[in-house]
């Protein structure tokens, strides 16, 4: 019973490291985002963004997060950007939360 609640502890700290370990923020840490993907195509005007091709709106109260900074302008998503985001109603497609993700971001990590 004690290897297996040392094998659990270990694996907690592993998942929750993987986002500590790739230099990214405290914030991100704590980063409740539900889903992961490429952004495709971007239409600021227009509230609308591609990801994975799938096209969502994003919420005019919108926040970008950058490992830069805890909140930047909406200019900085970019066609090509791997991003994290988390929806407003779990059935629709409004954004209203974005994080800038590196390219090299472990996709794998499970999210809700």
């Amino acid at each position: 019973m004690r290897t297996l609640q040392l094998v659990i502890a270990a694996a907690a700290i592993l998942l929750a490291g993987t986002v500590a370990a790739q230099n990214l923020p405290r914030y991100y840490q704590n980063a409740d985002y539900q889903r992961t993907g490429r952004i495709d195509s971007v239409q600021i005007e227009a509230q609308k963004l591609v990801i994975d091709d799938i096209p969502y709106t994003f919420s005019s109260s919108l926040v970008v997060h950058s490992p830069r900074a805890y909140s930047v302008p909406i200019s900085n998503l970019k066609v090509g950007s791997t991003v994290g985001y988390k929806l407003l109603n779990a059935r629709g497609r409004l954004i209203g939360e974005i994080w800038l993700l590196p390219d090299d971001y472990d996709q794998r990590t499970p999210r809700r």
